[in-house]
């Protein structure tokens, strides 16, 4: 007895591996036409077979392969995940069609955004992502390319979607935060910027980032504090050694902002505006010292030659900073030298004595927009 039952089931076993084996003659007309390589008609018979037979892995996973060809890439992954559902059996074809169609889209695209074609980049990019949805480097390229062609909100939708599949993907921080910085969102610029930091201490371009947001928003300490942290990361970056100076001025600390200001000199003596911001400086010192004095005499009390020379010696000193600006400013066919810059180097003259020069410079003031 026991050994008729241990017959039996060696054949129902026999039995279930054929019919598992068996595929339906939809699946077998199915292969036919793609061997033929007749698409169409291979596609009739497997929606016909996915229809009649739900649970049926291979006619889920030949449509998919079917929609492959099509371009229907929605359709495509719709059969894909049925078949993957159903069963493992397909897992590394269904991979394989997946990588081969996302990479030939991915690679046409860059080639096409090297070539300045930006909508046909566009467009395999966003086929890419149809095919791969999970899958951030397509996303992050639409981001670049949206970013070219000015539409920052699609440029930012991008970003976005990047950061939903992976929170710490630096590159997406810093494209988002550069696109809110051309809308002028600095708040939301100093949340990305602060988390690119926190991804990489060292990342220079994003701690600069950082400085320039709390500038425009106007908070000067934490600008000026990140300033010099960024310097730590860019010794001599001559924009965020002039952004800082600038602060400095704001801030009426003269002494260090002709510090810095001298220091993108060093590198750039013909920077007109370091120059002219120099000057200024001296200028500036020169005023706030005049009104010491005043306030002094005022109260009675006399000024010393001491102070007096003090005071003359700020003008002198603005004024090879203030000619050198207007000399770079009147051979450049792009600058300008507005009203302001020939009144101040005219007042500076006036107050050393050379009055000559003083009225030349109040002339070209009158004269100048």
């Amino acid at each position: 007895m026991k050994s008729r039952i241990g017959i039996l089931a060696v054949i129902l076993l026999s039995l279930t591996v054929i019919f598992t084996a068996c595929q339906t003659k939809e699946v077998t007309s199915a292969k036919v036409y793609i061997q033929q390589d007749n698409w169409d008609k291979a596609i009739e018979q497997l929606e016909m077979a996915v229809e009649m037979y739900p649970t049926d892995a291979e006619a889920h996973y030949l449509l998919g392969e079917g929609m492959a060809q099509k371009q229907n890439w929605t359709r495509m992954n719709e059969m894909f995940d049925k078949s993957l559902k159903l069963s493992p059996l397909f897992e590394a074809q269904i991979k394989n069609t997946r990588e081969k169609n996302w990479v030939n889209n991915f690679n046409a695209g860059v080639g096409k955004l090297n070539k300045n074609d930006v909508q046909g980049a566009i467009d395999n990019f966003t086929t890419a992502t149809l095919i791969e949805p999970m899958r951030v480097d397509a996303y992050k390229t639409l981001g670049i390319a949206y970013t070219r062609m000015d539409n920052l909100e699609k440029a930012k939708e991008n970003f976005r979607k990047v950061l939903e599949l992976e929170p710490d993907n630096r590159d997406a921080v810093n494209g988002l935060a550069n696109i809110h910085f051309q809308l002028k969102e600095y708040e939301d610029v100093v949340k990305l910027e602060q988390r690119a930091v926190e991804l990489n201490p060292d990342d220079r371009d994003a701690i600069a980032n950082l400085a320039l947001a709390y500038d425009f928003l106007g908070n000067r300490d934490m600008a000026k504090d990140t300033y010099q942290k960024a310097l730590e990361k860019n010794p001599g970056d001559k924009d965020l050694l002039f952004n800082l100076a600038r602060l400095f001025f704001l801030g009426n600390e003269y002494d260090e902002a002709i510090t810095l200001f001298n220091q993108v000199l060093a590198a750039s003596p013909e920077d007109y505006d370091a120059n002219l911001q120099v000057g200024n400086a001296y200028l500036s010192m020169a005023d706030e010292f005049r009104k010491q004095l005043v306030e002094k005499e005022e109260k009675g009390q006399e000024t010393s030659a001491a102070e007096r020379d003090q005071l003359m010696d700020f003008y002198k000193q603005a004024i090879p900073y203030l000619e050198k600006a207007v000399s770079i400013g009147e051979a450049s066919t792009e600058l300008k030298v507005n009203s302001a810059v020939y009144n101040n180097l005219a007042v500076a003259y006036i107050n050393i004595g050379d009055r000559e020069k003083g009225e030349l410079n109040f002339k070209k003031a009158e004269n100048a927009e």
